[in-house]
């Protein structure tokens, strides 16, 4: 459910911003005249898909977990395509995981055709994985990264406003999965409890955002927000 985040989700905070700006960007693609060939690099289950609209685009799911039954299995430093065979890339949530984040970048760039884009997110402040190496990138250095491309834009998504609140819902959540550890499955009559922190924490964060964006104290609270993004979204084309 990534794609649609719902107030009892422990990461909604997180994951809200994120599929909102997709489905903005996302949604030309599927429109006439819009990419014919795309790839989401690191696919997993496909979360975003949906946001592609139409039925027009050849879609291609690219992921080295073959539990997610991709469409073609390959790493995302070594892509396993010809170059300038699609005219989009996606990938939501992986340069973090890479072991070399510029090698995939330039695997990107290469099988994207001329003219084609590319749509990326990556975490910023969101908590490490459990999952190595937890790459951070910060503006700057993801312009460079992308430097073999022409950078549209790099939006922050989520802020400090909702930080807290989500710092909270995943020490609740690891609270959780440590006691299922210990305690085996008496742990489950912890979830209910679990799932109305997550509601009030997550109304309480998303309150504090919109109130940066349209309250009596926005300039300073939408400052404040600005200064801790959760992730970033890239889009840049291809010369």
């Amino acid at each position: 459910m990534r794609g649609r985040p719902r107030m009892w989700d422990h990461d909604y905070l997180h994951l809200r911003p994120l599929a909102a700006d997709l489905a903005v960007r996302l949604a030309g693609w599927g429109r006439p005249g819009g990419p014919a060939r795309i790839l989401d690099v690191g696919s997993g289950d496909a979360p975003y898909r949906g946001f592609i609209g139409g039925a027009g685009p050849a879609y291609v799911r690219c992921d080295a977990d073959f539990a997610t039954r991709p469409d073609v299995a390959g790493s995302a430093e070594r892509l396993p395509f010809a170059d300038g065979a699609f005219d989009a890339v996606l990938s939501t949530q992986v340069l973090e995981l890479v072991e070399d984040p510029r090698a995939m970048v330039a695997e990107i760039a290469r099988v994207l055709a001329p003219g084609g884009a590319v749509c990326l997110t990556t975490p910023a402040a969101f908590p490490y994985d459990s999952a190595a190496p937890g790459n951070r990138f910060g503006e700057p250095q993801l312009r460079e990264l992308f430097s073999g491309l022409s950078v549209t834009e790099i939006v922050p998504q989520g802020g400090m406003m909702a930080a807290p609140f989500l710092m909270l819902n995943v020490g609740v959540r690891e609270g959780v999965i440590a006691a299922r550890r210990r305690i085996g499955p008496a742990a489950a009559l912890l979830q209910p409890f679990a799932a109305a922190i997550f509601v009030l924490s997550n109304a309480a964060g998303r309150t504090l955002e919109v109130l940066a964006v349209h309250g009596p104290l926005a300039p300073f609270l939408g400052y404040l927000d600005r200064r801790l993004p959760m992730n970033f979204l890239v889009t840049a084309v291809k010369a």
